[in-house]
């Protein structure tokens, strides 16, 4: 649903994708007037080099390479796939030849649907280059901003009035779509600004094609996941029982891995029911999918 309303090659996409940015960015002195979409992958240099796919990557008026991607679920790599992708967008910076003065500013956004930094409850952290005693900046050319949707309005103490316009558009994202939150979502919409109502608008105009196809796309980033998850964690358990052998440990150690296994697929299956009834699938779908039975979903997302 995100690349549907903001990653496509439309003009109203572009203007809602700008007022996005210039709120979460704070752009009231210097707002972003125009941008350009970008290939999301950043292509490797040599074989050695992993590639990677962004959500929405973009490039302003001013020469900014902007990231903008949502997500669901945390991983342990969560961090280091950041430093990755935004890594990816430094050496694309600047092109072949060019002076190392001419390097454009890199700017990742990540707005998350879980808790990342558990040592603030401020839900918008933004991290540069700074020296660590004196605090001051040692250049302004990279920034990663990280947006927590949970710590945003935790048990919705505060009415949609009460919220700032940023509040409320990340409320908004997060409810959207939820028929538990309808009245809530009513006053979102109500009190929200222009960032709300043109996501709304091309969330309504938005075809059952292009919904049916990003929610392929996660599905199949989704399965990715797991299965990349379930070969670390076979060959995880394969060390562990070599290590165990030349310990001297090896009585039922061939059962033990058997069992892990076994356990590390269904969480694994557990984790993907998950996303996908987050990414908008009925349960039935979802069933159908995964070939698991209607009771097992429903106990899996209810558990």
């Amino acid at each position: 649903m995100f690349k549907a309303v903001y990653g496509r090659e439309d003009e109203e996409c572009k203007q809602a994708l700008i007022a996005v940015l210039n709120l979460i960015l704070d752009r009231k002195d210097n707002p972003i007037t125009a941008i350009v979409y970008k290939n999301p992958f950043n292509v490797r240099e040599n074989e050695t080099q992993k590639e990677s796919i962004l959500d929405i990557k973009a490039e302003t008026e001013q020469g900014e390479l902007l990231d903008l991607e949502i997500h669901l679920l945390y991983d342990a790599d969560f961090i280091h796939r950041n430093i990755y992708y935004h890594g990816g967008m430094i050496t694309q910076a600047l092109e072949s030849g060019e002076e190392y003065v001419k390097i454009k500013k890199t700017i990742s956004i990540f707005i998350v649907d879980f808790c990342l930094f558990p040592q603030t409850d401020q839900y918008a952290s933004k991290f540069l280059f700074k020296e660590e005693r004196e605090n001051f900046v040692l250049t302004e050319l990279v920034e990663l901003h990280y947006l927590e949707l949970p710590k945003v309005n935790p048990d919705r103490k505060k009415t949609a009035g009460e919220l700032t316009k940023l509040e409320r558009y990340l409320e908004y994202l997060r409810c959207a779509g939820d028929v538990s939150c309808r009245e809530y979502l009513e006053d979102l919409r109500s009190q929200g600004g222009k960032e709300i109502a043109m996501t709304e608008k091309l969330l309504r105009k938005a075809t059952a094609d292009e919904i049916v196809r990003e929610q392929a796309i996660a599905r199949d980033k989704f399965r990715l996941q797991q299965h990349c998850r379930e070969v670390q964690f076979k060959k995880g358990l394969a060390q562990a029982f070599e290590d165990g052998q030349k310990e001297g440990i090896a009585q039922g150690r061939s059962q033990g891995i058997s069992q892990g296994i076994s356990q590390g697929k269904e969480e694994g299956q557990k984790e993907l029911v998950r996303n996908l009834a987050a990414s908008g699938m009925e349960r039935q779908q979802i069933a159908r999918m995964t070939k698991l039975s209607l009771e097992t979903v429903e106990a899996w997302l209810e558990g």
